[in-house]
This record gives C-alpha cells, sequence and structure tokens, in this order.
C-alpha cells in the first residue's frame, strides 16, 4: 500500500498549527500562528477568526506539498475539548465561543454543587464534573445570566464544529468531542435525556453524533481558498487530549499519556468507563468504544511563566535553560512548598476559587529555591490524580510525556521521582496534531494507522533513589497542607 500523505489542522486555545503527515516519513512539514489578541483572548475566540488562521496554516502546507509534488489524500481536525459556541437559526455565531478557560459561571457551579444528589448522578452519568469549565454548566449559567442571549439561541455548537461545518457544510460531532460537554451520557454514548430536560434543551438543538473517522467532503470555496481539491475528505475533528492518546500508541489500556503544557493531564484508555464513585478524576470518550480514564490541572507551565516574568525575566530558551540548570545544584531538603493553584482548581477537588502561593518560605530561600518549588508542586498536583487513576484502572506499563516540560531534563527527573516510576519522551513535538492525522490516514484507507502506530522513544528517565525519598517526604507534607488550606 501506498505511504498516504494527509494534512491535520489542530485549533488549540492560543496558536492554529497544520503538518503533513505520513506514518513512514513521520511529520514532513508543519505551520504554526499564534491567534492575535483581537482573535483569543484565553476564556474566548472570535469564531471567523479562529477559522481565518486556521485556513492560514492550511494554506501553507498545502503549498509545501505542491512545491514537493505531494498529493494530500485528507484533512483531519483537532481542537479543544470543553467550548461551547451558541447558533441561531440560521446557525450563524452568537458572540464569541467560550473556551474551558472560561470560569464566569464559578460561583454559579459552586451553589449547585451544594446538592451532592445532583453532583453524584451527572458525574456518574456523564464522567464530567459539574463544574463551570463544562458546557452543559456554561449553558445552564447562561440561561439565568444572559436570558437574551439564550433566548436567541436555536443550536449549540463549539469551536470545532464550526470550523468542520465551515469547511463542509455539515453539522455534525464526534461523541470524542461530544463527551467532553457534561450533555453525553459515557454508557450509552447518546445525548442524556434527563440533563437534557433540565437545560431546556433537545438533542434536535446539536450536530449530529457520529464517530471519530466521519468525513464530509469539503465546500468548493474552501477548498479553492487553500489550494486542496473541492470535495477532498474533511474528517470531523476530535478534541486534542484523546488524538494525544492515540500519537503515543495509547488506544491500548497499558499505556498513559502525560502531558504538562499550559494545563495539565492523563490519560489511559478502558474498554469501558472508569469512574471514582467519589468526583475527582473524569471519563470521556476514545473511538472504538474505548473510554479514557484521565485527569486535568489547570496550572503547568502557566505558573512556571508567572514565577518567571514576576522575577524580570523575558520568557525565552536563555531563560528557561538557566533556571532549569539552576534546579540541578538544589537537594530539595527545606525548600519551601508551592500549592499551584494560582489559576484555580480542577482536578481532583474541582475548586474553582483555590488559590496557591508558597508556603514555609524563610529569609534563606532565593529565587531558585522558588522556581524549584513551582516545578514540584505542579507535579505534586499531577501526582494526586496519577494515583486515583492508578486506583480505578491498575498501574500503567508505561508514561510517555509531551509538553513544555520535556525541554528540561532536570523537570522530567524530577517526574520520575514524585511517581516512583520511569517516564519516557516520545520524538514527536506534536502530539495531538499527528493524532489527528492518524484518524484521517484511517478513514481515508489507512487500515489499523491508529491500532499499530508506536512513536519512537527518544528519552527514558528512571527514578534515583534520593530523589524518591525527598519527594515522598514533601509529598506528605503537600496533601496535609492541600486539605488543610482547601
Amino acid at each position: 500500500m501506498n505511504d498516504l500523505i494527509v494534512a491535520s489542522l489542530e485549533v488549540s486555545t492560543v496558536t492554529a498549527k497544520c503538518i503533513l503527515f505520513s506514518v513512514r516519513a513521520g511529520v514532513i512539514a508543519e505551520a504554526s500562528k499564534r491567534y492575535g489578541s483581537e482573535v483569543a483572548d484565553g476564556p474566548s475566540q472570535d469564531p471567523h477568526g479562529v477559522l481565518a488562521c486556521a485556513l492560514d496554516v492550511l494554506r501553507a502546507v498545502v503549498q509545501f506539498a505542491h512545491l514537493k509534488n505531494l498529493t494530500i489524500e485528507a484533512v483531519g481536525l483537532v481542537g479543544i475539548w470543553h467550548s461551547l459556541l451558541l447558533l441561531d437559526g440560521g446557525r450563524r455565531p452568537l458572540g464569541k465561543i467560550r473556551t474551558w478557560v472560561d470560569l464566569a459561571g464559578a460561583d454559579h457551579a459552586l451553589a449547585l454543587r451544594n446538592d451532592q444528589g445532583l453532583v453524584h448522578s451527572v458525574y456518574h452519568k456523564t464522567g464530567c464534573m459539574l463544574h463551570a469549565m463544562y458546557p452543559a454548566w456554561k449553558w445552564h449559567h447562561l440561561r439565568q445570566s444572559a436570558p437574551q442571549v439564550t433566548g436567541r439561541t436555536t443550536y449549540l455548537s463549539s469551536q470545532t464544529e464550526f470550523v468542520f461545518e465551515s469547511f463542509t457544510g455539515q453539522a455534525a460531532v464526534s461523541r470524542t468531542l461530544a463527551s467532553g460537554t457534561g450533555f453525553l451520557n459515557i454508557h450509552d454514548l447518546d445525548w442524556d435525556q434527563e440533563i437534557l430536560d433540565m437545560m431546556g434543551l433537545g438533542s434536535d438543538q446539536f450536530g449530529r453524533l457520529v464517530e471519530a473517522f466521519h468525513t464530509a467532503p469539503m465546500k468548493s470555496e474552501m477548498a479553492q481558498l487553500v489550494g486542496l481539491p473541492s470535495g477532498i475528505p474533511v474528517t470531523v475533528g476530535c478534541a486534542d487530549g484523546a488524538m494525544n492518546q492515540l500519537a503515543v500508541g495509547g488506544l491500548g489500556t497499558e499505556v498513559m499519556s502525560m502531558s504538562v503544557g499550559t494545563s495539565g493531564a492523563l490519560r489511559v484508555a478502558h474498554l469501558e468507563p472508569r469512574i471514582p464513585d467519589q468526583p475527582s478524576t473524569w471519563c470521556y470518550y476514545l473511538l472504538e468504544g474505548r473510554r479514557l480514564a484521565g485527569a486535568a490541572i489547570n496550572n503547568g507551565t502557566n505558573c512556571v511563566d508567572w514565577f518567571l516574568t514576576r522575577h524580570g525575566n523575558q520568557l525565552n530558551s536563555d531563560t528557561y535553560d538557566r533556571y532549569s540548570n539552576a534546579v540541578q545544584e538544589i537537594d530539595g531538603i527545606g525548600v519551601p512548598m508551592f500549592m499551584p493553584f494560582l489559576y484555580g482548581e480542577r482536578c481532583p477537588g474541582w475548586a474553582e476559587h483555590r488559590t496557591g502561593g508558597f508556603i514555609d518560605v524563610k529569609a534563606a530561600h532565593g529565587e531558585y529555591d522558588l522556581y524549584y518549588s513551582v516545578l514540584e508542586g505542579i507535579l505534586f498536583n499531577m501526582r494526586q490524580c496519577y494515583d486515583i487513576l492508578v486506583d480505578v484502572g491498575g498501574l500503567p506499563r508505561q508514561v510517555l510525556v509531551s509538553g513544555g516540560i520535556v525541554n528540561s531534563a532536570p523537570w522530567m527527573q524530577m517526574a520520575a521521582d514524585i511517581l516512583r516510576r520511569e517516564v519516557m519522551v516520545t520524538g514527536s513535538t506534536n502530539d495531538s496534531t499527528v493524532g489527528g492525522a492518524l484518524v484521517a490516514l484511517e478513514a481515508v484507507g489507512g487500515h489499523e494507522q491508529v491500532r499499530g502506530y508506536r512513536p519512537p522513544i527518544a528519552r527514558r528517565f528512571e527514578p534515583e533513589a534520593d530523589g524518591v525519598a525527598i519527594h515522598d517526604s514533601r509529598y506528605a507534607r503537600y496533601l496535609e497542607l492541600y486539605g488543610l488550606l482547601g
């Protein structure tokens, strides 16, 4: 069989990026474009601005393919989980996309969580916590806070669905993406009627539910804009976290993906839903019947960048390298504790209003001691989630890491010590975009691409006894503080 080539287009929280990919050659070309401030501010995105950036990066890789006489067989779409876009009766946007960063309904969700029966019910039906991040509870809040908007709303969509519909004219949503809304029943993989009734919605107000491999032909006007043939297949679009799992060879149940970027996440696939009795982690849909048990934290390299800029640093590779190298000289005994909740908490406590900061600071501590504490505190939050996922799903055979953390060997070693196990880094820097490419390849006849893909391992980090002992003691202190300050 020929080595098929696809373009994979990802619209993320802050950038649009696109790659040309084949299984044999890997990433052949790539392009990215950061959204301007007029397009995205974190909590919201202008849908047409996101689409324009997506077209720009797709056009760039198509032009490269033309120069190299390469034929693109399909376009795969990837986007963010937990976004909400309201549409009118003509399927036109009513304002901006509300992203996962938007926690405007935090007080509203907190009040609703006083009803523990409601919390338990929605969590165990959907795999999603009653939390302001989720589109279901964004909508619930908007019905009270902005009835003039919800009263004009006919359809509910999302960032990724808007791009897919703009490309193809078809209103559809993958079960993968829908499982992160809070509207989908994670057991029967259909919209949950009781929740829809609670929200005053009908299933006909959502896109048609389809599997990840569903495609539709690209409209001629869109194809002309980027230089592709009219009718080229476009996949319906899946969430970045799910695609990251595929790109590390994680369709099986033995591989955990761990990403530490702006935020952080842990994920592992199972053949059935895995939901702990106490709301803590989440459970979404992957594909082919697999559920994805996972956890996400709000505080990752955003805390690192906060610290560095507050100390007057420019955010560039020289700064990151200098601080990373300095961490190697700190033994970790007696440095301050850092509670990494500057941007609120997702897993495991789901406390939008939780705050963070340094504890046990002494006059002798310097900026590198504090920096060490920031890196450690982020990983302690990940360790909390890791332990819960192991309890509900068993010990994974491999943990493969991606995100900004992989650029710092000391931070990676700290991860191995804190998790008390080997952690590995793949050679890919575009894991979620690669996952979208694998889905696109299989959708157009590249059999077993998703099931058979195994990325090369670039680096391995083994836990070191001294580091394990230090972090075990400090993790006990972290858990004590977590309970006291909750």
